[in-house]
């Protein structure tokens, strides 16, 4: 991570790969229709700070883990998926993109059957979206992170001291409506993750981030739909410009090639995946990016010169070296109403019990690229969006926020090949 002579050869590498994958997308011979399609990103929220056991020193990691599981037990996850999954059919988006979609199950060693937690975020939402029907299916996930059968030491009233099994599964998932045809999907981590160095995790040595892609269907109009979670930028802490170098690699990675080898900094995970916007088709790509438009073009990092352009400057059509990335449209930009709206999702209190929203940031987003051959217009038309989840009226009967960010549900008219 600390050596920037790998950092520049990953760069390099990812400019000639992905003007190498250019080539593929010139077709010319096409006509283009207009179709209308609905996405949605969502961020779940695990429901407390997950990485603090990772944060402190080995003696300090019992505390952290029960306080951390304690927070999980008290944004109650399940009351959550009712409110979430409320928003979901209320909006009726042909493909949803999800974020933090853990499995988390927490049970006490000593009592056989006695789960304090036992949560798989996605079979519950599932359940609460088909309720009443069968509306909603997996289309692709990815697993990111998976820390099976972590022993913590405990205290419990009425048992005293106990030992915990826990485990903790993060992943990202795409949905799609019953009536939406799934071509292919797939899920992939990025090469580039945060390093792990912790005596008690031997195993765990890198904290990944991943995407799924869907080729589907709409009305008979074909799109990729691509989901994602990009690092966090780690603001004002003495990591900030390692996050965000991990950050651009991941980033750089999804609009490029799908793999940049860099021994020692960007490892591969599992089999090799095609490029993401290599697709003759219209891409929607949604998800938490991380990436705030009211930020600079660039931040500080570890590659060499020291800037790395932030993620939302690359998609809308920055430069990596000297191979132009875009265009990707931002649809909030192209809303045809409340156009006042800052359209903010990010974050709530960290125990969802706040009772006046407090987002401040724009960071869950809707994103198009046209086809490559692409001609004639308006590619983009109709675009109505909103942010989801994010009034008082949203929370649960117990006055917990459904997740630390709201959701974007956007509903649009897009050009693509007959």
């Amino acid at each position: 991570m600390k050596n920037k002579n790998r950092l520049l050869c990953a760069i390099m590498l990812l400019c000639l790969s992905f003007t190498a994958s250019t080539g593929l997308a010139d077709n010319g011979n096409r006509s283009f229709r207009a179709g209308q399609v609905k996405a949605m990103t969502r961020n779940l929220y695990v429901g407390g700070d997950i990485f603090l056991p990772l944060q402190v020193p080995p003696q300090d990691f019992p505390a952290a883990a029960q306080q951390v599981i304690q927070q999980i037990i008290d944004t109650n996850y399940r009351e959550r998926a009712v409110a979430l999954a409320a928003e979901m059919l209320t909006e009726m988006p042909h493909a949803i993109g999800l974020q933090e979609v853990y499995d988390i199950e927490v049970c006490v060693i000593e009592v056989p059957g006695l789960c304090l937690v036992d949560d798989d975020y996605l079979d519950i939402l599932l359940g609460e979206l088909n309720a009443n029907g069968d509306n909603y299916s997996t289309a692709a996930a990815v697993e990111n992170i998976n820390l099976s059968g972590l022993p913590v030491p405990s205290f419990i009233p009425g048992l005293g001291d106990v030992t915990l099994l826990v485990t903790i599964i993060d992943r990202d998932a795409t949905l799609v409506r019953t009536d939406v045809t799934v071509q292919s999907a797939y899920g992939q981590n990025f090469c580039a993750g945060v390093p792990v160095d912790n005596p008690l995790l031997p195993t765990f040595t890198k904290i990944l981030r991943g995407y799924t892609v869907a080729d589907i269907q709409v009305n008979g109009r074909d799109y990729r739909f691509v989901n994602t979670h990009l690092e966090i930028t780690a603001d004002g802490s003495d990591n900030e410009a390692a996050f965000r170098t991990i950050q651009f690699l991941q980033a750089a990675e999804l609009v490029g090639p799908a793999r940049i080898p860099a021994p020692g900094i960007c490892d591969p995970v599992g089999p090799e995946a095609p490029p993401v916007f290599g697709s003759t088709d219209a891409v929607v790509m949604v998800g938490d990016f991380n990436s705030n438009p009211a930020d600079g073009p660039f931040e500080t990092c570890l590659i060499p010169g020291g800037l790395c352009p932030t993620p939302y400057a690359l998609f809308t059509g920055g430069m990596l070296g000297s191979v132009e990335i875009g265009p990707l449209l931002d649809t909030w930009l192209y809303r045809e109403n409340d156009r006042w709206d800052e359209g903010l999702t990010c974050c709530q209190a960290e125990l969802l019990d706040n009772a006046q929203s407090q987002l401040y940031e724009r960071i869950d987003q809707v994103w198009i690229k046209p086809a490559p051959d692409h001609y004639g217009g308006p590619y983009v038309r109709g675009v109505d969006a909103e942010v989801t989840g994010n009034q008082p009226a949203d929370r649960t009967p117990g006055g917990l926020w459904p997740s630390d960010h709201a959701g974007v549900s956007t509903r649009m008219i897009l050009r693509t090949p007959r």
